[in-house]
């Protein structure tokens, strides 16, 4: 069990592309104390971070192919989940969230929360406070706005990549029907809504400066057009009674 989060099995999976630069600061920044095990999810980087992060102790997972941002996070929470783990921390290997986050929902931990959003938007403006690049800045909080004006949501943030996920949710999600790109990070937050499930936010910090990895612009101009495609899925399961298989129920447990 974990040393902070007593009778709760806390593992970490940390996913990785071409994250070589960094690793070195990433294994100092994570509190042992806080997860039971670390996953490396390494996406077949060819920068050598498998190597690099063969120094630490956490378990080694290389992928034999590139399995994009969504592939490469959903084959992490099999692999903890099938472990035995309660929670799952989602970290970013390039540094840009802060992985010990999760210090700030044991309120929300110990009252069972089926998935906890780490937002960069709680209290505070990521453009002035932590140096977000104002077209990220603006693109988020249009998009947020757009969303929750759509589906009666009061979120402050749908596209982070700091999230801590429950055994609960994970035996329902079904992940077989999730992107394999970055467009997982906000269907993720869709599907807890639509299933009814207990989530909510904490405030995190994030970091733009030196290395890191993130969508370019043709990317992220497909997940912009995604999010309104998984808007619609949504509106249609919901209201409309559709069977989407985004939002079917599954079994994984």
């Amino acid at each position: 069990m974990s040393k902070i989060f007593k009778n709760k099995k806390i593992y970490a999976v940390v996913i990785s592309y071409n994250s070589y630069p960094v690793l070195d600061k990433l294994y100092k920044r994570i509190n042992k104390n806080i997860f039971d095990k670390i996953y490396f999810l390494d996406d077949n980087s060819t920068d050598g971070s498998v190597e690099k992060a063969k120094k630490y102790s956490w378990k080694i997972i290389r992928n034999k192919k590139n399995l994009g941002h969504g592939g490469n996070l959903k084959k992490g929470l099999n692999i903890a989940f099938k472990a035995g783990a309660d929670y799952v921390v989602e970290i970013h290997a390039d540094n840009q969230y802060d992985p010990n986050s999760i210090l700030k929902a044991k309120n929300l931990l110990s009252k069972n929360y089926d998935l906890i959003i780490g937002s960069r938007f709680v209290n505070k403006n990521p453009w002035i406070k932590d140096g977000m690049p104002f077209m990220r800045y603006a693109t988020n909080k249009l998009l947020t706005l757009i969303t929750n004006f759509f589906l009666k949501k009061k979120l402050s943030e749908f596209h982070t990549g700091y999230k801590i996920f429950s055994r609960k949710f994970y035996n329902i999600l079904p992940l077989k029907y999730n992107s394999n790109n970055y467009l997982f990070s906000f269907e993720i937050i869709l599907q807890a809504a639509f299933f009814n499930l207990k989530y909510e936010e904490i405030s995190i910090a994030s970091s733009y400066e030196g290395y890191h990895t993130s969508c370019n612009y043709f990317n992220g101009l497909l997940y912009i057009i995604g999010n309104f495609k998984v808007m619609l899925y949504f509106l249609f399961a919901r209201f409309a009674r559709i069977k989407i298989n985004l939002f079917q129920r599954f079994k994984n447990g």
